[in-house]
């Protein structure tokens, strides 16, 4: 049971983002204002890149709210769901740790290889397993190139198919976007939790007075991953990431086929931008990385969570397709 808690799941049809207070439209126009007349914002502190783990929190009552809202399923049916991930909102961590709970097994992503031989009946051979599975990053399993993108639609075909049996499928929200704009395969059911309130902020430890709460989960437009990185920033007194006046076209390529790909190495990154020569690319992420739009892990760069709403609205005013959350 989902118990006394403020997660819920949710259609994407059903999703609307918090509506943002007054002041804080303005200073988004503020914002944009700046960077059409090329005035560079606050400086941005050094430590930007220390900001607490937007991952940080109990998990269970979402996991428990998940599988309440899963109960029943999948029964007799061979039935592929969708859950869709937001950028920093854990919902493939929630999903991971349902399916471990359920002793449900996680699919292996295809090698850079196997996405080029876009092989799939091969690939699902290699899993070995019986019973409902969990894919949990569905964008693990195509690159944004013309042969990088056939091993996906194959895969959709045979998922909605049922070719697969039953099983759950993590997507983030960008690549969903993304693959409902290009390849149309007709995916049903598809969920996401609900936006994050100021009374699911306060579950998660999050403290402010209800217009304090409010505002942040406007700013975070529903993300509690990313509410959670603007809060910590603003109790350690940081100065949030803004995009700089000397981001281009460049910029906005790299940060959109970072949050697109839910991250890459820079192997990857130079295959879906190949008009970037390989030292001009490594430049161009330092100098994000400086200015605390983009992070390293060990698994390659990605949008840094606070600077999430940033890179959003820069990216809306150079008309990339944006996700819908």
């Amino acid at each position: 049971m989902a118990g006394n808690t403020h997660w819920r799941l949710i259609t994407p049809d059903q999703y609307h983002c918090p509506e943002p207070p007054a002041s804080t439209r303005l200073q988004r126009g503020w914002h944009r204002l700046q960077r059409l007349l090329g005035v560079a914002g606050r400086p941005n502190d050094d430590n930007a890149g220390q900001l607490p783990d937007h991952g940080e929190f109990n998990r269970l009552p979402a996991i428990r709210a998940l599988d309440a809202f899963l109960k029943g399923w999948p029964g007799d049916s061979r039935e592929v769901r969708f859950l869709l991930d937001p950028p920093f909102s854990t919902t493939a961590s929630i999903a991971r740790d349902w399916a471990e709970w359920r002793q449900w097994p996680r699919l292996t992503p295809p090698t850079r290889a196997q996405l080029n031989e876009a092989n799939v009946m091969a690939w699902w051979q290699g899993q070995q397993v019986r019973g409902p599975w969990l894919i949990d990053d569905l964008a693990r399993y195509f690159l944004r190139t013309a042969r990088g993108m056939v091993f996906l639609r194959r895969l959709l075909v045979l998922l909605v198919q049922g070719a697969f049996g039953t099983g759950l499928v993590v997507c983030n929200s960008w690549t969903y976007r993304f693959v409902v704009q290009g390849f149309e395969p007709g995916i049903g059911a598809v969920y996401c939790f609900a936006p994050a309130s100021a009374a699911l902020l306060r579950e998660l430890g999050v403290k402010g007075t209800e217009r304090q709460l409010a505002r942040l989960a406007a700013r975070a437009r529903g993300n509690a991953g990313v509410a959670l990185a603007l809060w910590g920033g603003q109790h350690e007194q940081q100065a949030l990431p803004q995009i700089p006046v000397w981001a281009d076209d460049n910029a906005a390529f790299i940060l959109y086929a970072l949050l697109l790909h839910r991250g890459l190495d820079e192997p990857g990154l130079q295959q879906v931008l190949p008009i970037m020569a390989p030292e001009r690319l490594a430049a161009r992420l330092l100098r994000l990385a400086g200015a605390g739009l983009v992070q390293q892990n060990s698994t390659g760069w990605q949008v840094s969570p606070a600077a999430y709403g940033e890179v959003r609205e820069f990216l809306a005013g150079r008309e990339h397709g944006l996700d819908d959350f």
